[in-house]
């Protein structure tokens, strides 16, 4: 049986044979087949190879339907920016801090009159 004609059959059992059509997607999915259907009822069957050792339920993932998402506003795209930069210049200046403590070995610090740990 070819890709499309599964398909197929699963187009026709998903409309008029709904139980059916669950115990055919399990006995798929089980044989190593990805099934996914649009908002429109259409399905779309993929060979993976992988065969499944559990009880061969997953959840269909559906396709066509997808929307682009939302793009923020130009202002909160900014500072969200300037926040990750700051949080990856606080995160350099912490890995500094850690290589240059581990570099003395907790030796005394003249600097801060403090034993560094």
């Amino acid at each position: 049986m070819n890709l499309d004609s599964i398909s197929q059959e699963l187009d026709r059992l998903y409309e008029f044979e709904i139980s059916e059509y669950i115990s055919r997607c399990n006995e798929l999915k089980g044989s190593g087949y990805k099934i996914y259907r649009n908002s429109a009822g259409q399905h779309k069957v993929v060979y993976t190879g992988q065969q499944s050792g559990g009880s061969g339920h997953t959840e269909e993932v559906r396709y066509g339907d997808e929307k682009e998402p939302k793009k923020e506003n130009i202002l909160i795209r900014a500072v969200n920016s300037v926040k990750r930069g700051i949080n990856t210049i606080r995160n350099i200046f912490r890995f500094i801090r850690f290589l240059y403590k581990s570099q003395n070995g907790g030796q005394y610090n003249n600097k801060n009159n403090r034993y560094d740990r």
